[in-house]
């Protein structure tokens, strides 16, 4: 270490402090500029980091690092060692002198002339936490610094490409540091990508994805696309290219030549990647298994286009000959391999429409096939008066008919029962029709609550609707209820009269419970009796275990205030609870969405989605949120809320006083990051910046505390805030009071006791220099002037903006002591003010006693006596007890105040039992007393906090207490809660009991949670002798939640010492709070002991302390747990627990789907890594964003795509989580126990070769014991054995394995036989079964797809939909121009509400091919009547008849 540019001497140090002091602190962030000259001469730099800042400081492996320090005369800089935790000394530097330690390291270099320490070529060792102890000249301490400082390596970036859809995605990750620049090339040429945020990874390296429009499946083959990344100076690349394979396709022929010249011309297109292999490639043509004459055919010569060849043959067929449906072929022969495609015209004829009506949602859907020729008319009738429908456009069926489909919009449920809908139809001069009706027969329905009720005026509000076509029978019902097996009260439930819609008669009745009740999953039925005709409905919450997740989707780009924007509220929960959604607009009232789509998943997960749409300047400038009430089994019924984060949000910035500080409060701030700086009129000074934390709206907080007392400070001192957020600097400003103002001081002892004078001060202070230098100060003393020798008058002085002079006179000590009054008055402009003082005498004064109850004490209050002298005792009835004295004070007028305290409480206390205070003063004694209550008295105990915590219950006490025995045994005691007379059972009266002279008897009540916290007013009545007492009480609640916080000590606790740990709960509105504290987890305790606190702004902090061993405090959960009485009816507890000072991980792998999820719980500090092995591999996980838990600890996911169930057996996947130096893992393996599966027949076989083919298969650890053991089959009761193949063993990993397989007819399997194999291995048999599910209704096919006009270079998804309505098992598979069966590219399986199974298959093809192909989706079922015969529906945009037009073609 060195130093260079030191000062020459110690005035020159102190000249140059003075000076940096004004300026305070240097802390600029930027680039290091050095210049080096004589000795390196002068150092001009911009530190990279400061001690004065809070965040840490970061920097790179062998890179230069600067460091700017304090100016103060003496540094000393030391380090914690984290293995020893002890600190280690950097260096000293005293008067600019460097004290070198023996570990010095010539890579630590110190600039004196601008105080900066250089790091010359930063090592990963560097890292940790730094202090810097600052002292002044005197050696007195001027603060200490720290400095957390993270070295990095630097890591070169991995690049990985992936096809998305129709772009191209540049994935680079794990690079540091984070400057890199991106560039796509297609081929040779720079082309334009969009790049997106470049974002921080948990382990401080970054993460970057660039997109690049382009469709690989349309490009030319070979087109290369490359993603180069430029980083550190280096130059990364990673490419990318499409296949170009040979392919065979005919096309077919084009509407103008049949029209013009009567000709169907057809193309057969070969494409291939070698120019060698498409020239030698012969052409050959086929048309009704005849060759075409040589002047039809026609070969074009090889064309290229980017890395692909293609050659074109032509064949040209009279019309007659095209639409006879001769099929026609077109065939390849390359390097002896043959390929072939065909076609063929599907033609109609003349037919009737069939019409069918169908109830599709809010509409009815009028399906009309199989009629020709194409033209019709449709018209829709309600009732006899036409409207109007929507008609979708006609299509062409496979056969050569037509279908059309008509929509009209209504809605039957709700429709007056008994009207009509009619669908009629004109084809061919004639008309055909069908119709529909909305229901008229009797029925009972429940409709379920609204949500605006919940959330308004937390209400279920449920709806009996009782409908017929009788009014005197709906009239004459009798509709009742029940909810949770009782009768509602009366005023619950309204019935409305009966109301006539068309030829329908309607009732309603409806019932209003507290959501409590509704949200505790409490069966409620609604029953009717209608001529002797009972019915009845129920309805009850569907209750989930998780809360479930909110998420708000919004736009992805810059929104317009004309513009309108749609949010999107997705609500997640994974058990089916019901959820209610709700929207606000800047705090306003509830609202509903526009609309509400609920989706129930494959795993149990039920996903709301609520549509809101919204102006776009409400949009940018309203607080928006989506609230949801859920069904949860902790019964808690407060919304949860979430709202869209706001682009950019400026902060909002309070001060308040607070105590001996100031606190800045910046609020709604976005993003999070922000720089805090304190001011001191103009100079800069250190305050303490609290967490900042993260909003219900996406917004943030922060709080920065300044250590100064306003009230002592000079008048006019300006103390400022000083915000610095996404550029920009804001602030504000608080400073102390320097109004005029007059005031005497009293003489010092000093000058008393050594020169018998009292010396006293009179002190006038203003703002206004010119005023207070113009006003006049005089004296009175015992109404007369003193002598002018006895004055003073002093020079104006400046503290800040406020400007005092003072004037003393000086007195006779005698003179002082004689009592005579002392005025100081002063005129300013006009303006005349004074103050007054004078000596307070004693003589002798007796005391005078109060006593005042105090909590659990008494407290003896002895004033104005003297002289000092006294005892104090203190007797319980006769018998003297200790008591506690505090010291006592002298007055202002020279008598004394003495206290002493008993620890006692009156109210435990027997009724009668006499306390006094006796004190004996000048050989006299005083005394007085206070006595507990023996009359007659009635009093309402509040429920212990035990109680609502441990059963859920309020216990209140209602004590009746008297002097007479006879009276208290014959009193009656009784209780109401909310107006109502409680169960039998919930109350108790217990016997009569004595304490002195007072008999005490007590009645306990005992209520529900819910009903105490809804602040039901509960009332305890006692009859005496027909006098008649009562009491009342109730919880007090409140609209906001209260906020939690933990207080613990700001040091290190060792084991052997106790702490006291305080937990502060603040209601902003006076609400009851009940505190209790958990110690790992264990039942709930009571604090050491509970205060209560009412501040002037009407907020309740309740304050409960809790007294643990140092080695809890260090190794236990420590946890306060609050139950408040809050509007929303949540009584769920809230929990705090201090932050752990140093907390390991807990690991869980589960397995998820497709993945392995691995939980890491309950750590502290919040730095960690994770690694995933495959065996001893390391593979790539994806890391979940840490979070926070109430407790203070973090949570971290990460999750590995990986199937368990496809590995191979014994495969060991392991999580490897490295925390605070150490590292901890937990693994999952694939399984490789012995197990016996049967896999269904795949749909290839069963639809080219008409077999179901099964195979079992055997899978066991052990190699002998596979070999050995024999596999049998039974289908229908009955041995097979001609059809079965067994195959040799096979090893993957740790796991063997022998397959069995059975080859059925299709006809056997369809038949529904169960099918079973056996499997005997070392005397243990095992077997599994498996037959086919069968339907009674064949299935409907419909084929989805794009609505719009797709382009040859575009790829397709179509989706074919197969519902059946019985959970049959159906087999799917594609063909393209009637080519070999195919499979989808993927297929999703939906059960649907009543019973009714969808079967998704998707298919991807090309552009070109869905314009001129037709691709069938051909469905095979399991039914009762035994029909194997495949069923297809074929969907094609050729304008040409044809007779495989589509069965289904919808757009």
């Amino acid at each position: 270490m060195w130093i260079t540019e030191g000062l020459t001497d110690g005035k020159d140090l102190q000249r140059k402090v003075s000076e940096k002091r004004k300026m305070s602190m240097l802390v600029i962030f930027g680039v290091l500029v050095m210049f080096t000259g004589d000795a390196m001469g002068s150092l001009s730099m911009i530190p990279d980091c400061s001690f004065t800042q809070s965040d840490p400081c970061y920097g790179a492996v062998g890179h230069p690092l600067h460091l700017q320090l304090p100016i103060e005369y003496e540094l000393n800089l030391k380090k914690n060692d984290s293995a020893t935790h002890t600190l280690t000394r950097i260096f000293k530097i005293k008067h600019d002198k460097i004290t070198k330690m023996p570990s010095d390291d010539p890579r630590w270099q110190f600039v004196s002339k601008n105080r900066t320490m250089i790091i010359s070529s930063a090592e990963k060792r560097d890292s940790g936490k730094y202090f810097l102890d600052t002292f002044d000249f005197s050696g007195t301490s001027k603060g200490m610094y720290d400095l957390q400082l993270v070295i990095e390596e630097n890591s070169p970036p991995t690049i990985n490409l992936l096809e998305f859809g129709q772009s191209i995605m540049c994935v680079i990750e794990d690079f540091y540091p984070k400057p890199l620049s991106i560039k796509w090339k297609k081929d040779d040429r720079e082309v334009r990508g969009r790049d997106w945020k470049t974002t921080e990874n948990d382990s401080g390296s970054y993460r970057a994805v660039s997109v690049l429009e382009a469709n690989l499946t349309s490009s030319s083959p070979g087109t290369k696309y490359t993603c180069e990344v430029t980083h550190g100076d280096r130059i990364y690349e990673k490419n990318l290219s499409p296949a170009a394979q040979f392919s065979l396709k005919i096309h077919p022929p084009p509407a103008k030549e049949l029209f013009i010249n009567q000709r169907a011309v057809l193309e057969c297109v070969l494409s291939g990647d070698s120019r060698k292999e498409v020239e030698g490639t012969t052409v050959s043509w086929t048309a009704g298994g005849r060759s075409p004459a040589t002047r039809d055919v026609r070969v074009g010569g090889v064309t290229q286009a980017g890395s692909a060849f293609t050659k074109t043959s032509t064949l040209t067929l009279e019309e007659s000959v095209w639409f006879s449906g001769d099929e026609v072929f077109c065939s390849t022969s390359r390097n002896q391999r043959t390929t072939s495609e065909k076609i063929s015209v599907k033609r109609g004829a003349n037919s009737p429409p069939t019409i069918r009506l169908v109830e599709f949602g809010q509409s009815i859907m009028c399906i009309i096939e199989d009629f020709y020729p194409k033209s019709l008319r449709i018209k829709w009738k309600k009732n006899d008066r036409e409207v109007r429908g929507r008609d979708w456009k006609t299509t062409e069926n496979d056969s050569g008919s037509y279908r059309a489909v008509s929509v009209l919009k209504a809605n039957l449920a709700s429709s007056s029962p008994g009207t009509k809908y009619t669908c009629e139809v004109t084809h061919g001069g004639r008309t055909y029709s069908d119709n529909l009706s909305s229901r008229v027969q009797s029925s009972l329905k429940i409709n379920p609550p609204p949500a605006k009720e919940l959330f308004i005026n937390q209400r279920a509000v449920l709806e009996c609707v009782l409908t017929g076509d009788s009014r005197k029978e709906v009239e004459g019902a009798t509709v009742s209820w029940t909810a949770g097996g009782r009768s509602p009260a009366t005023r619950d439930v309204r019935v409305g009269d009966v109301t006539q819609a068309g030829s329908a008669f309607t009732k309603t009745s409806t019932l209003t419970l507290e959501e409590s009740v509704w949200f505790s999953g409490t069966e409620v039925i609604c029953s009717t009796s209608v001529d002797q005709r009972t019915a009845s409905e129920k309805i009850s919450v569907k209750r989930g275990g998780q809360r479930p997740s909110i998420v708000i989707y919004k736009p992805d780009k810059t929104v317009s205030d004309s513009d309108s924007v749609s949010l999107v509220c997705e609500v997640s929960s994974s058990d089916l609870a019901n959820v209610y959604v709700m929207w606000k607009v800047n705090g306003s009232q509830y609202i509903e969405g526009n609309s509400l789509t609920t989706i129930n998943k494959n795993d149990s997960t039920l996903i709301v989605l609520s549509y809101l749409t919204v102006t776009g300047q409400q949009y940018n400038s309203a607080e928006i949120t989506c609230a949801v009430k859920d069904a949860n089994i902790q019964n808690d019924f407060q919304p949860r809320t979430s709202s869209p984060s706001k682009t950019n949000s400026p902060p909002t910035i309070r001060l308040v006083e607070f105590g001996q500080s100031i606190m800045c409060i910046i609020e709604d701030f976005y993003p999070k990051s922000l720089r805090i700086k304190w001011k001191k009129d103009d100079r800069e000074v250190r305050g303490r910046d609290w967490k900042t934390t993260e909003n219900d709206s996406g917004s943030y907080r922060a709080v920065s505390v300044l250590e100064a007392n306003l009230a002592s400070s000079s008048p006019g001192t300006k103390y400022t805030c000083e915000v610095t957020h996404g550029g920009r600097t804001y602030s504000d400003n608080l400073s102390s009071r320097v109004q005029s103002s007059l005031k005497i001081n009293p003489p010092p002892a000093k000058e008393l006791f050594i020169n018998k004078k009292a010396v006293l001060e009179c002190v006038l202070t203003g703002d206004s220099r010119k005023e207070v230098e113009g006003a006049t100060v005089s004296w009175t003393a015992g109404g007369r002037s003193p002598a002018t020798r006895d004055v003073r008058v002093g020079g104006v002085t400046q503290a800040g903006s406020a400007f005092t002079k003072t004037s003393t006179l000086t007195l006779e000590e005698s003179v002082w002591f004689s009592g005579a009054e002392v005025i100081c008055s002063t005129s300013v402009n006009q303006r005349t003010a004074s103050d007054t003082i004078s000596v307070k005498r004693g003589a002798n004064s007796p005391p005078t006693i109060r006593l005042v109850e105090f909590g659990q004490s008494i407290m003896c209050i002895i004033e104005d006596f003297y002289p000092k002298p006294l005892s104090i005792k203190w007797k319980k009835d006769d018998r003297e007890v200790r008591g506690r004295d505090w010291k006592t004070t002298g007055n202002d007028s020279g008598s004394y105040r003495a206290v002493s305290v008993l620890e006692v409480n009156l109210t435990s206390s027997s009724p009668g039992t006499k306390y006094t205070c006796e004190v004996t003063h000048g050989g006299r004694t005083y005394s007085n007393n206070l006595s507990s209550r023996v009359q007659s008295s009635l009093k309402i105990n509040p429920p212990p906090a035990k109680e609502l915590f441990i059963n859920k219950k309020a216990v209140l006490e209602c004590v009746l207490t008297g002097d007479s025995r006879k009276e208290v045994e014959g009193a009656t005691v009784s209780s109401t809660a909310g107006g109502r007379s409680p169960a039998t059972r919930d109350v108790r009266v217990g016997g009569v009991t004595q304490a002195g002279s007072a008999f005490t008897k007590t009645s306990t009540l005992t209520l529900e949670e819910s009903v105490w916290f809804s602040g039901a007013e509960v009332i305890c009545s006692t009859s005496v002798n027909q006098r008649t007492a009562s009491e009342k009480i109730s919880v007090k609640r409140g609209g906001q939640r209260p906020s939690i916080v933990i207080y613990k000590p700001d040091k290190t606790v060792s084991d052997s010492d106790t702490v006291s740990l305080v937990c502060e709960v603040s209601s902003s509105d006076l609400a009851n709070v009940y505190v209790m504290w958990k110690v790992n987890g264990s039942q709930y305790i009571e604090g050491n002991s509970l205060t209560t606190v009412i501040k002037n702004d009407s907020t309740l902090i309740v304050l409960s302390y809790l007294t643990v061993t140092g080695q809890q405090y260090n190794s236990a959960e420590i946890t306060c747990a609050v139950k408040d009485a809050n509007i929303q009816n949540d009584f769920q507890p809230r929990t705090s627990s201090p932050s752990k000072t140093n907390s390991p991980p807990t690991i869980r792998l589960v397995e998820f789907g497709q993945s392995i999820m691995c939980i890491i719980e309950d750590f502290y500090p919040k730095p960690l890594s994770i690694k995933w092995k495959k065996d001893d591999r390391e593979v790539r996980g994806r890391d979940w964003k840490t979070t926070e838990n109430d407790s203070g600890s973090y949570r971290a996911v990460s999750v590995l795509e990986v199937n368990l169930t496809s590995s191979s057996p014994g495969t060991k996947y392991t999580c490897e989580v490295t925390h605070g130096g150490r590292t901890y893992s937990n693994n999952l393996s694939s399984r490789v126990q012995s197990s016996l599966k049967i896999n269904p027949p795949p749909a290839k076989e069963l639809f080219i070769n008409q077999r179901a083919v099964l195979e079992c298969v055997l899978t066991g650890d052990n190699q002998k014991e596979v070999e050995g053991a024999t596999v049998s089959w039974t289908v229908g009761g009955s041995p097979a054995t001609r059809d079965v193949r067994v195959g040799g063993v096979t090893q993957a990993g740790s796991a063997f394995t022998k397959t069995s397989t059975l080859t059925l007819e299709e006809s056997v399997w369809f038949s529904g036989a169960e099918v079973i194999c056996s499997t005997s291995v070392d005397q243990k048999t095992t077997s599994e079964k498996i037959s086919v599910k069968r339907g009674g209704q064949r299935p409907s096919i419909v084929i989805y797809k794009p609505d719009k006009p797709v382009s040859d270079s575009d790829s397709v998804s179509l989706v074919c939909e197969v519902s059946s309505s019985d959970h049959a098992n159906v087999y799917i598979l594609w063909q393209v121009n009637g080519h070999q069966y195919m499979e989808g590219n993927s297929m999703t399986t939906l059960v649907k509400d009543k019973n009714t199974l969808t079967v998704l298959s998707y298919l991807t093809v090309t552009g070109q091919q869905y314009n001129s192909a037709f691709i069938t989706c051909a469905v095979k079922h399991a039914n009762m009547q035994n029909h194997f015969q495949t069923r297809t529906i074929t969907t094609s945009l050729s304008k040409v008849n044809c007779p495989i037009c589509p069965l289904s073609d919808w757009r």
